[in-house]
């Protein structure tokens, strides 16, 4: 691992250990890049996103969620507001700084598909790695809702989460790509309406900014996984109800002051990675806690396939350290 520093000229300086190079993709790694980028992005590349196409899609969560569940974890179905999710508690419990805390997670698939079923084995993993409840939620998507709905949903999750936690300053904020926005809006909304504000923010390849296409083809066109023509084509979709959005679009116009320490996670080349080293300055310039790690070589959102990358299960590791060192460490 090294590190990496950007010039003192404005964008603010990055100074070590904000920002963290990987350079170490192992062979199994190598092979899911290429089979991503020669399967799967040519897949998205033509899939239908009309409803019936979305409505088809949702068959991956439900075939994914018939793996077999990481064992030592403990999964029930239950609700946060009105909105449901899944809860998942581990065997063993924090006696650390940690103890005490609960992990409100948001999954990712680009307002359009994703779900428990997808997410459940990173929700099962965050929970058994840091030993404290993990929350998933289950927010609207399309074609049942747009961006606004699922901001809705999940910031009712999180209001809701702050009354039955059993300490509301330790909720932790996580999310991957489109969650990942979900849980920063969430701090933004927060911070608007006077309540507390999480204990941290988790984003794996968070999805910064809803117009992430405004960038250069070649700054976005590079990503394994994710075509920008399917981007788009999905992008057009986000403005429906029934919910509309509030606030701003993108997470580089939100005052950095309302986001607490924050541990992110991008992929060398990925679509969003311009915007993750953005949102990384913005953070870093205005003296808030941040930590970010890039790794070469991987698939965007590359820590949701911790069953198959070993640097998915570095990635909840470091996650772990982030928490204990850097937020809980402090405080207990």
């Amino acid at each position: 691992m090294t590190s990496e520093t950007t010039p003192a000229a404005p964008p603010p300086r990055i100074s070590e250990p904000v920002l963290n190079l990987h350079d170490d993709a192992g062979l199994g790694t190598r092979v899911t890049y290429v089979l991503a980028r020669l399967i799967a992005k040519q897949g998205y590349r033509v899939w239908p996103l009309n409803d019936p196409g979305i409505r088809a899609l949702a068959l991956l969560d439900t075939a994914i969620g018939r793996l077999p569940r990481l064992p030592g974890v403990a999964c029930s179905v239950t609700e946060l507001g009105s909105v449901p999710v899944e809860e998942y508690r581990p065997a063993t419990t924090a006696q650390d700084g940690s103890a005490g805390a609960t992990v409100l997670y948001l999954h990712g698939g680009g307002f359009t598909f994703c779900g428990a079923g997808t997410h459940r084995r990173v929700a099962s993993r965050m929970a058994q790695a840091l030993a404290v409840p993990v929350y998933s939620v289950l927010y609207r998507q399309l074609p049942h809702g747009g961006v606004g709905s699922a901001v809705h949903d999940a910031y009712t999750a999180y209001r809701a989460l702050l009354e039955r936690c059993p300490d509301p300053g330790k909720v932790v904020l996580a999310g991957d790509s489109s969650g990942g926005f979900l849980a920063a809006k969430t701090c933004e909304l927060a911070a608007a309406d006077g309540l507390p504000a999480p204990a941290a923010l988790i984003g794996y390849s968070p999805h910064v900014d809803l117009d992430a296409d405004r960038r250069d083809h070649e700054t976005i066109g590079h990503d394994a996984l994710m075509p920008v023509s399917a981007y788009r084509r999905a992008k057009r979709k986000w403005a429906r109800g029934p919910v509309a959005p509030r606030g701003a679009r993108s997470m580089l116009e939100v005052d950095p002051a309302v986001f607490p320490p924050a541990f992110l996670t991008a992929a060398r080349r990925e679509m969003f990675e311009a915007d993750i080293r953005d949102f990384t300055r913005l953070l870093a310039g205005a003296g808030r806690i941040v930590e970010t790690h890039i790794w070469r070589g991987q698939v965007h959102a590359f820590p949701v396939l911790d069953a198959l990358l070993p640097e998915g299960r570095e990635a909840m590791r470091l996650t772990g350290v982030f928490l204990r060192n850097k937020v809980f460490g402090a405080t207990s």
